[in-house]
């Protein structure tokens, strides 16, 4: 819809501006998953004082935080339009857009305390639905600024008016479902946010380091080719990011169960956890990978037009960002959840460098597909085969044992890719192909992966469930 609307070059912008918004939340210092596991903490521990003096403290000071950093955003505006090399005709509304950006995330950071402590007291479906609703509000006000001829400028004040609703709602939520947390002043002390602050410095070197290698390709194509040389890969990029994105957030579901596991020194539940958290992400993953590298070209032909096709090789380099994320990503979360991240965030932050240097040097030479392959092999050579490595050493897992169960639920993808592409040749509509094709894709690796990844006790436990979950439904009925 913004495509359209807007054009290649506006669009180009958003999304290079989207990248920008994503950095800005590197100044939660890592906060962001820290409090949730001290939260955690306290809460198990019924220490409400300490509670109280945690989320009022970081409340307060991200508040002056964000106080800050607007009038360093009025202060820099001269300097966008130089930053992304955008047309004359382009700059005002570049700087607006940028500054409106800040505004929104300035609004973001301070309440996201609140959205840790949902998460932190196994709230956290609050905090989904209301980033559910936002995302539903956003697209109404997009599409009525789209047809106003507001333009960008008025797409995001509608996302500013939208996430300002949602941040109302959610410091209600907070006040009513966790009465006894209260936010005040007089909880403030410097002494706890500089206690939880020390070991959140690795918690901020994830972030960061997560932030250069997902969200610098973006930026670094605009810099050295133009925004509207962004739009295709960004739309690549959002085949992969969006899945990903969902993968990530069940697994995050976990992370104070994880923290709990690891208070009472339960190895062997976490073992357990951790082997079947990865094998279930992998399901995920792969049933996707096989239907994005079959039918994406199809599907990004139908979304916004052939010509915003980046090419059959950067969307396989995506495609192969699905098993190596997840893998990395459950991993990570084990890690985090145990408060074992320092050693990963080191070689994540070295996997970012590499992960730069890798796609300027490769641009100039294949251009935006080098970009996406300084990803790909930057994580190949890093974090790829230290995260579960480290995480098995840790947890006294047997290495050996996590790679066979980890090849067992990648080989279903083979037979799966192979009656995709067999589908994808069918002379029918786009529209049938894309989404017919790929329930028979997903459909296909699921007997697959139940058959070769799944134990005898595994089929019988989850045909047990479902037995009693249809029972369920029959009685309600």
């Amino acid at each position: 819809m913004l495509l359209f609307h807007l054009g290649r070059e506006v669009y180009g912008l958003y999304a290079a501006l989207g990248s920008i918004m994503a950095y800005l939340f590197v100044l939660e210092f890592g906060t962001g998953s820290a409090v949730p596991k001290y939260v955690a903490e306290l809460w198990a521990k019924n220490d409400a004082e300490g509670l109280n003096r945690l989320v009022s403290s970081f409340f307060f000071a991200f508040l002056a935080l964000s106080l800050s950093l607007i009038l360093t955003a009025l202060i820099s505006l001269p300097l966008v339009p130089r930053v992304f090399k955008t047309s004359p005709e382009l700059a005002s509304t570049a700087e607006i857009v940028f500054f409106l950006t800040v505004v929104n995330f300035a609004i973001i950071l301070p309440f996201s305390t609140m959205g840790g402590l949902f998460f932190g007291t196994h709230r956290i479906y609050i905090t989904y639905w209301l980033d559910g609703f936002f995302y539903a509000l956003n697209l109404a006000s997009a599409y009525l600024a789209l047809k106003l001829n507001y333009g960008l400028v008025g797409v995001s004040l509608g996302t500013l008016g939208a996430r300002i609703l949602v941040v109302i709602l959610l410091a209600w939520f907070a006040q009513t479902r966790c009465a006894s947390v209260r936010f005040e002043l007089s909880y403030f002390d410097w002494k706890v946010v500089k206690r939880v602050g020390t070991p959140s410095l690795y918690y901020f070197i994830i972030d960061l380091s997560s932030l250069i290698i997902l969200s610098t390709d973006q930026l670094i194509i605009s810099s050295f080719i133009g925004v509207a040389a962004v739009t295709a890969y960004s739309i690549a990029f959002r085949l992969w990011r969006i899945p990903a994105g969902l993968i990530t957030t069940l697994s995050n579901v976990l992370l104070p169960y994880i923290s709990e596991l690891d208070v009472y020194g339960n190895l062997p539940r976490l073992r357990d956890l951790y082997s079947k958290l990865t094998k279930y992400s992998l399901l995920l993953a792969m049933g996707v990978f096989a239907c994005v590298a079959a039918f994406g070209e199809k599907l990004i032909s139908l979304w916004v037009g052939p010509e915003n096709f980046a090419g059959t090789a950067v969307l396989f380099c995506f495609g192969l960002m699905f098993p190596l994320h997840t893998i990395v990503g459950s991993s990570a979360q084990i890690l985090i959840g145990m408060a074992q991240h320092k050693k990963l965030a080191w070689v994540l932050f070295s996997e970012g460098i590499l992960n730069v240097g890798l796609s300027l040097l490769l641009l100039h030479h294949f251009g935006v597909l080098g970009v996406a392959l300084g990803t790909v092999i930057a994580r190949l050579m890093t974090s790829f085969w230290f995260a579960p490595w480290y995480v098995c050493r840790i947890l006294r897992h047997d290495f050996r044992e996590y790679l066979r169960d980890v090849g067992l639920t990648l080989i279903p993808f083979v037979p799966s890719f192979g009656f995709a592409v067999i589908v994808r040749q069918w002379s029918a509509s786009p529209f049938l192909i894309i989404f017919g094709g790929s329930l028979a894709t997903c459909a296909t690796y699921l007997a697959f992966f139940s058959r070769l990844s799944l134990s005898r006790a595994e089929r019988q436990g989850w045909w047990d469930r479902m037995t009693a979950l249809a029972a369920r439904g029959a009685s309600a009925t």
